[in-house]
């Protein structure tokens, strides 16, 4: 049974990540350099994430993909060396982006309404199961955060010209279904092994809302609800002629919290130069109980009355109680700047992200600090050097540091078994960036945009008066004198 009971436990490992990855490091490389202030400077389709009412600024279809990389160097220092428990880093990530952006409405409405839609893929795990209790130090937004696939979709409406709206939905995908084992002891094997198992996705909407009152300024605001991916995969053991063994796990995965973003930007057009800031509001108070929710129930005739059922019956160890997080809600700021000189713009920008993590003082060790981060990038604009592009190319690179200042954690027990320690160190995630846009090609001999009726010739000036030259005189031949 001690065996049974642990087979079922281990094929049902969680999966742990919290908050977006495109929140803490970025969505594509021209958000990275300029440290995640996006909110009102987006001009493609990364503004399904960032404010889906700034996909109207967009002037032309496009698509893109990118590559995004980041390398930890997040460390835990403990004071002990003969800890019960042992710490967790977090893993090296890489992911690929696509995104796509389709004005609507056709050319009477051309640019009143827009869709956009972006998915993010991992490519060094698409699936990532990390066992990890609650007293288990380990980095709560990066430890699995990376590893993550999501889609977003958005749609941007003009109704007029200095006002745009939009809204979103971020789309996720949790797990649901049942391991089934029959053991037939009598011959030594499993009579039946069935596992089934469905990809339930998981909704999130986004609003938004940009105001351009007059050249070169935006401002914009955006809702976002939280979201979460839930996982249930009970194990239902079979003992045939012995007992039933039935061990429900659920947990949550994922999790992002409701946020309200504000973001303004400017651009010197004389200057080529664009400035932009944000401000993010996270609700971390509501965060949920990220640790595994399990109960076990045996049966058979061979267990009933005996005690052990009942035993079983109760909460698994660890999770007699629900874990109470504490978190707090934050205030981001984030800021960028973009100086362009013809085909090429320089980036830059920096944000702070206070943690919503409070002291680890016993019992859970879910490790966080406020990031510092520093960005620097560029962009290029250039023609297809084989000439099948008409339009140009874009190209962006982009860079941040993010500066997570050491920590420091003491335990109010003496015998934790964990002890004091602390945390800190940096991670540097870096992204390139490729964007077409299309030109809509003229349509041969275009009709006027309104029929009217043509308007009569000017009359033709009058011709001038020709005076006639006056006719001359008859001569009269002379008489001979002498006639008479």
């Amino acid at each position: 049974m001690k065996r049974l009971l642990c087979a079922a436990l281990l094929t049902a490992l969680p999966a742990t990540a919290h908050a977006n990855p495109w929140d803490l490091f970025g969505f594509n490389a021209r958000a990275i350099s300029m440290g995640g202030a996006h909110t009102a400077m987006t001009d493609d389709f990364t503004a399904v994430h960032y404010n889906p009412a700034g996909l109207t600024v967009a002037t032309e279809a496009s698509f893109g993909f990118g590559y995004m990389l980041g390398r930890s160097a997040l460390k835990l220092d403990f004071e002990r060396t003969n800890r019960e428990i042992a710490e967790l880093n977090p893993p090296s990530m890489d992911g690929v982006t696509f995104g796509a952006l389709f004005p609507m409405g056709g050319r009477r409405f051309r640019n009143r309404v827009v869709a956009g839609l972006a998915i993010n893929v991992p490519t060094d795990s698409l699936l990532n199961g990390q066992a990890l209790d609650p007293a288990t130090p380990h980095w709560y937004m990066y430890q699995a955060l990376p590893r993550r696939i999501v889609a977003t979709l958005g749609i941007g409406v003009l109704p007029v010209e200095w006002i745009s709206i939009g809204a979103g939905v971020q789309i996720l995908a949790g797990v649901q279904g049942q391991l089934l084992y029959e053991l037939d002891i009598v011959a030594g094997r499993f009579s039946q092994k069935n596992v089934t198992f469905d990809i339930v996705p998981t909704a999130s909407p986004s609003f938004g809302i940009e105001l351009r009152p007059f050249p070169g300024l935006r401002v914009g605001a955006q809702y976002r609800a939280s979201i979460q991916s839930d996982v249930e995969l009970p194990v239902d053991v079979q003992i045939t002629g012995v007992a039933d063994l039935y061990v429900a796990t659920a947990f949550n995965v994922q999790y992002t919290p409701h946020q309200l973003t504000f973001g303004v930007s400017y651009v010197l057009e004389d200057l080529g130069l664009l400035f932009g800031a944000d401000l993010v509001y996270a609700l971390w108070s509501g965060a949920p109980d990220p640790s595994v929710t399990s109960s076990i129930d045996v049966g058979g005739d061979l267990v009933e009355g005996t005690g052990l059922d009942n035993a079983l019956d109760a909460p698994a160890p660890g999770q007699e109680r629900a874990v109470d997080l504490a978190f707090r809600n934050t205030l981001s700021a984030r800021f960028g700047a973009e100086q362009t000189l013809g085909a090429f713009s320089l980036r830059g920008g920096y944000a702070v992200r206070p943690s919503p993590a409070p002291q680890q003082t016993s019992g859970t060790n879910y490790v966080d600090a406020t990031a510092h981060i520093f960005s620097l990038g560029a962009g290029v604009r250039f023609l297809d050097p084989l000439g099948a592009l008409e339009n140009p190319l874009i190209i962006d690179v982009g860079g941040a540091l993010h500066f997570v200042p050491t920590r420091r954690y003491q335990k109010v027990d003496r015998q934790d078994p964990v002890g004091d320690f602390s945390a800190g160190g940096a991670i540097f995630v870096a992204g390139l960036t490729l964007r077409y846009e299309f030109e809509e090609a003229p349509v041969p001999n275009p009709p006027p945009p309104l029929l009217k009726p043509p308007a009569p010739p000017p009359p033709a000036p009058p011709l001038p008066e020709v005076t006639p030259a006056p006719e001359p005189e008859p001569e009269t031949e002379a008489m001979p004198e002498g006639d008479g």
